[in-house]
């Protein structure tokens, strides 16, 4: 009677080896018993440490190398039960169909099989069936854990950046501010409701000072409404996802948070995007426009005898190239010019107090409009509530409802509180923008080239174009543009006029208050 061999297969992962002892040792023990007391050659052995719900293990890809590299080497597969061979029916059974027509029968010693008596098949099913329910059963309860818990406001997994793990005062497990990383958190969020940065950009910067997020993480850390102290449960099957109250404490102000979101989703100004300026001889890289072809500028060191002369120049084929040295000096004298003008902005001083007084009462009227708003959602939501605990009203569509209503009361309370801190900041605003441009010329020559990019960003959002020794915009519309290029003749004409005032200024569009104010913020906090 021919030998039989046989490959030995032991299997374990680490719930299972800590819950219902399932070693290795153990396995391999039983295993090598049996084929001494059954006469059967072991040819080869394999281990390991894998989840059995695919058959996308390590080990056992070698296992069907190896058959299909020396067909015969074996008559027989062994292993403890048939949950060491696969949690997954499905898949068990097309490698089963596989291992047989490799010439391998495979067999679990103390779930024996006869696979000639038709009838075994049903033990077969059984025995590849009852660990796959287990699998899904752990499954849904985990889930079902997991989520039962983010209801409750306990933020789940890793702590995200700018929070620790620690232990509230049940020394239940949960999230807490990191001194070492909230700053980082607090700076991130303010930058980006300016509206002045392109996400990557500001990613960038704060690398450079220590924020050491990637571009994913980074994206998300926005996105997340953790750092407001709520919890996001997504949707769950027929259940829709809903932002919850956490039971940690929040690092930025809801309006900020909010504000954040109208500038990824495009509710907001941005400015346009720049390349990235890292040379202290190009500041205006990425903020000049080719006067003959209309691409962004780029700039560059040349290499002489003996020093390096920097250049703007345009990549596309019109050979736009000028000194960067000129016209940074040009631009630093429009910036004079724009400086000198101090009785120009007595007046519009005197003009936009009174505006904003007025838009003051018109804030002060959408605030009342915005609180109307809030009272009927609020009012929605309490009467589907009371339907629901009336029993007039099934729970899944008070989820459902409630999941729609709660983030449009946060939007409108987080609206009402902008609202009334654009109230209370309205004149400071215009204090320090005035100040602002009679002293931009100093501002810009004494900033850091990051501050330098802002004020770029903020102040001439529609790019310049450096032509003949001056500098424009594409349409001449930029009134600060306009004001330096005829600072000098804004002198008393002949019949009492100023050139400044014989421009089309109904066509030039206001500027608006969210550059003035990103830059009176920015300058504030830093």
């Amino acid at each position: 009677m021919k030998q039989m061999k046989a490959i030995l297969y032991i299997r374990v992962s680490t719930d299972e080896q800590a819950e219902k002892g399932h070693s290795l040792a153990h396995q391999e023990e039983m295993l090598r018993k049996y084929c001494a007391i059954n006469s059967i050659e072991i040819v080869a052995f394999y281990k390991e440490d894998y989840s059995a719900k695919t058959f996308d293990r390590p080990e056992f890809n070698n296992i069907i190398a190896a058959l299909r590299k020396n067909k015969g080497m074996a008559d027989l597969l062994l292993f403890l039960k048939w949950d060491r061979f696969s949690r997954n029916a499905p898949e068990a059974y097309t490698m089963i169909s596989q291992l047989h027509k490799l010439g391998v029968e495979p067999q679990g010693i103390e779930q024996p099989l006869n696979m000639e008596i038709p009838e075994q098949k049903f033990l077969l099913a059984l025995y590849l069936t009852a660990p796959e329910v287990e699998n899904d059963r752990r499954a849904m309860n985990i889930i079902a854990g997991i989520r039962k818990a983010m209801k409750d406001g306990r933020y789940m997994g890793s702590a995200p950046y700018g929070y620790k793990h620690s232990r509230n005062e049940n020394n239940k497990p949960c999230i807490a501010p990191s001194q070492k990383e909230q700053g980082f958190v607090e700076t991130a969020f303010e930058m980006m409701a300016s509206g002045n940065y392109h996400i990557e950009e500001l990613r960038h910067i704060l690398n450079k000072k220590g924020m050491p997020l990637g571009r994913t993480r980074f994206w998300c850390m926005l996105r997340n409404p953790v750092y407001i102290g709520k919890v996001a449960v997504p949707a769950y099957k027929q259940e829709p996802g809903m932002v919850v109250k956490g039971s940690h404490d929040g690092i930025i102000a809801e309006a900020l948070y909010y504000e954040v979101q109208d500038v990824l989703e495009g509710r907001k100004r941005k400015l346009p995007n720049s390349p990235f300026c890292q040379q202290e001889e190009l500041p205006l890289r990425g903020f000049l426009t080719c006067a003959k072809c209309g691409k962004t500028l780029t700039g560059s060191a040349s290499k002489g005898r003996s020093a390096r002369y920097y250049y703007y120049h345009c990549k596309n084929k019109c050979n736009e190239r000028f000194r960067a040295n000129e016209a940074n000096e040009c631009f630093e004298q429009m910036l004079e010019n724009i400086s000198r003008e101090d009785k120009l902005y007595r007046s519009c001083e005197l003009i936009m107090a009174g505006a904003n007084k007025k838009n003051g009462q018109d804030r002060s009227n959408e605030v009342l409009q915005q609180k109307k708003e809030l009272e009927t959602y609020k009012k929605r939501l309490d009467n589907a509530q009371t339907l629901m605990l009336d029993g007039e009203l099934d729970v899944a569509d008070y989820r459902k409802i409630k999941a729609k209503l709660e983030p449009e009361i946060e939007k409108i309370a987080a609206r009402i509180a902008q609202l009334s801190k654009n109230e209370n900041n309205g004149r400071e605003i215009i204090e320090f923008g005035f100040y602002f441009l009679r002293n931009m010329s100093n501002l810009f020559t004494s900033a850091s080239l990051d501050k330098k990019r802002y004020i770029l960003g903020s102040t001439f959002p529609e790019k310049l174009i450096y032509e003949n020794g001056t500098y424009r915009t594409e349409a001449d519309e930029n009134v600060l543009v306009l004001i330096a290029n005829t600072g000098k003749d804004l002198g008393e004409k002949k019949k009492g006029r100023r050139d400044l005032f014989r421009l089309p200024s109904r066509k030039v569009a206001s500027p608006g208050a969210e550059p003035l104010y990103g830059i009176y913020f920015y300058f504030i906090q830093t």
